[in-house]
């Protein structure tokens, strides 16, 4: 498994009507593509408006086939010429699981 994370600030005026946009017609993409969002959180302190995206994917030949598909799709293509200008500082970052954790948590 890889993660990809994905970070960005929203502008605090428009933290509403991205996340509405991001519920309505973001999410319902994802799902049609398949991919695996594994959580959407904001700050509660510090920068105000920053976002991360948790992306999950088999593997690095999973990650290149899906995610181009949900970039390249018109209608998120549509969603961005609206989103783009609330979203500043945006970072992808691809991980893999750290040597002999298979990305696990310990069970207690």
């Amino acid at each position: 498994m890889i993660l990809l994370r994905v970070s960005y600030r929203v502008r605090a005026h428009q933290i509403a009507p991205f996340e509405r946009i991001f519920q309505e017609e973001i999410l319902p993409l994802v799902d049609e593509h398949g991919l695996q969002l594994s959580g959407i959180f904001k700050s509660m302190v510090g920068t105000v408006g920053e976002f991360i995206e948790l992306w999950e994917f088999e593997d690095m030949a999973d990650f290149e086939k899906r995610w181009p598909a949900l970039i390249a799709d018109e209608r998120l293509q549509e969603v961005f010429l609206r989103t783009g200008p609330m979203v500043e500082e945006e970072t992808f970052h691809i991980f893999q699981p750290a040597a002999g954790t298979g990305g696990l948590k310990a069970e207690a």
